[in-house]
């Protein structure tokens, strides 16, 4: 849903902090302080995992010796917004089919790769989150054009003026106005009430909530007796083999 900023910012500064009377003209220098409280926000929400939108499997190729491949607005691989973290990754083998490409996030294992850089298969790979592109190191680089696909987080970008508009999922709305009513409080010598408060929790809640993905436990029995392995499911309460 493409919502107007002008929208946002007459909510944040009459309907949640009082600051003008319906219908009052609100002056340009306020609503940029909202906008850039908006867009604050915006960036604290797209270094977490749980605001994230949803999970984008995209798909590139790589270009042979080239190392690292870039991935954001002006890199190699180009994506609105450079990803925080590669959640998963594939190369294929040929069509159709594809094998896993382990993407490590760990600096230390990548400088220990004594052999990074040498031409050979694509089994791990290193990302580093610069900025403002990403790179991807292949610990063997590729020698060939090859077709990888990579799962990433889909974050909203910011917004680019007052008279722009905001593409908002079910629920980010009320989240982001009252989330950044809180953030320009004190700059207009404002306070939110006890009930604003709560719907300002309970709306992150909301949509961390829908984004929140905590995959089932499994262990060797769980000390339960005969039970030699299976998998417990925290959301059914229920012990499988």
């Amino acid at each position: 849903m493409a919502v107007p900023l002008a929208t946002i910012v007459r909510h944040v500064l009459i309907d949640a902090l009082a600051v003008y009377a319906p219908g009052e003209p609100i002056k340009p220098e306020d609503a940029l302080t909202v906008l850039e409280a908006v867009n604050a926000v915006l960036d604290d929400w797209s270094a977490e995992a749980q605001s994230s939108v949803a999970g984008v499997i995209s798909t590139f190729t790589t270009t042979p010796a080239l190392q690292p491949h870039t991935i954001g607005p002006s890199g190699t691989w180009t994506l609105p917004i450079r990803p925080v973290k590669i959640d998963g990754a594939a190369i294929a083998l040929s069509a159709g089919f594809f094998s896993t490409l382990k993407v490590h996030d760990d600096p230390v294992w990548w400088l220990g790769q004594v052999s990074a850089g040498v031409a050979g298969s694509q089994t791990d790979a290193y990302y580093a989150p610069d900025v403002p592109d990403g790179a991807l190191y292949f610990a063997a680089i590729p020698s060939t054009a090859i077709e990888v696909r990579i799962l990433t987080r889909w974050t909203i970008g910011a917004a680019a003026g007052v008279t722009a508009s905001l593409v908002l999922p079910p629920g980010y709305q009320s989240a982001l106005e009252l989330t950044t009513a809180d953030a320009v409080a004190d700059a207009f010598h404002a306070k939110l009430t006890d009930r604003q408060i709560q719907r300002a929790g309970k709306a992150r809640a909301r949509i961390f909530g829908n984004n929140l993905v905590v995959r089932s436990l499994s262990a060797a029995g769980l000390g339960l007796p005969g039970m030699r392995a299976g998998r417990w499911d925290y959301r059914t309460g229920t012990w499988t083999r």
